[in-house]
């Protein structure tokens, strides 16, 4: 089985792009001509109208980032706040993601013990039972957990990287209110860097060819002390950093946290490209374009 890490890795590495296009679909951002066209199948079920909205600004979203991004993070709760059809929206987004080739990170930020956690994992993976054969699920590349709860929490997650899957931990995350547990002191250290030496010890086992981990974390670009202290607990594992672009992490400093071949990194924006189109009126498509391709020359080569 593939490791999930050397994916991500020859991603980035042929399209020498850092970029994870977050996809993140709200309707009252959504271009005219789109709205136009499902409000008139609203009426037959708004939910329904609405998923289908999405599934079709999404595909735009990803056919256009195809070449110029390394990966895509869909944010499932945009989905699922529309209940089924959100869901089977969401499934479709990723399938399309991964048609264009691109590693797909689920966002969905889960962790649980036992056999909720299993749950979670196959719902994320794939992998339930059913009457003939297991079921699809959403078929996610990657997924990001919360580590609050524990190793046993995570440990479900872990183990899909022998079937070639990915974690992302959470680990000092990109919010204002982040610092409040955080940055708590825990034995003269903050408590994310000792997340951090249990991200180390759980992706030890599982290493691609590349030298990366497939158990990696999510680190903000808005607290960059955090990501250099991070860096340095996790040499050879992927960092997913969001917080550029609308959240205003800058990226300047971001080049100093590459690592090996692939430079150990993906730097996810999400508005600031799928809503392009709202600075310049631009076709959504083509802003969006553009847009991953500035923040595709901004951070650099990969290695």
């Amino acid at each position: 089985m593939e490791h999930f890490s050397d994916r991500l890795a020859d991603s980035i590495i042929s399209r020498r792009s850092l970029v994870c296009v977050g996809l993140d679909p709200a309707l009252e951002r959504m271009p005219p001509t789109l709205v136009a066209k499902y409000r008139r199948e609203a009426a037959a079920g708004e939910d329904e109208a609405v998923a289908a909205c999405f599934v079709e600004f999404c595909a735009g979203v990803v056919e256009a980032v195809a070449g110029t991004a390394a990966c895509v993070k869909p944010q499932a709760a945009f989905f699922e706040q529309y209940g089924a059809p959100g869901w089977r929206a969401l499934v479709d987004t990723v399938a399309c993601a991964r048609a264009h080739d691109l590693p797909v990170i689920l966002d969905v930020k889960r962790g649980d013990i036992a056999s909720t956690g299993a749950a979670y994992r196959r719902a994320a993976f794939g992998g339930a039972p059913g009457f003939a054969a297991p079921v699809a699920g959403v078929a996610a590349d990657a997924v990001t957990v919360s580590p609050y709860l524990g190793d046993d929490a995570l440990t479900p997650f872990v183990d899909a990287c022998a079937e070639g899957r990915g974690v992302f931990v959470l680990v000092r995350t990109s919010n204002p209110g982040a610092g409040l547990l955080q940055d708590l002191e825990v034995d003269g250290r903050p408590l994310y860097l000792h997340v951090a030496d249990a991200v180390a010890r759980l992706g030890a086992p599982h290493v691609g060819r590349h030298g990366y981990s497939d158990v990696g974390a999510v680190v903000g670009a808005t607290a960059p002390a955090a990501l250099h202290a991070v860096r340095a607990v996790l040499p050879h594992a992927f960092l997913l950093v969001p917080g550029v672009g609308a959240q205003g992490g800058a990226t300047e400093a971001l080049g100093e946290l590459k690592a090996g071949d692939a430079g150990g990194l993906v730097v996810n924006a999400s508005r600031s490209i799928i809503y392009a189109w709202q600075e310049g009126g631009a076709d959504y498509r083509r802003a969006a374009a553009d847009a991953a391709e500035s923040l595709r020359r901004e951070l650099g080569p990969p290695a």
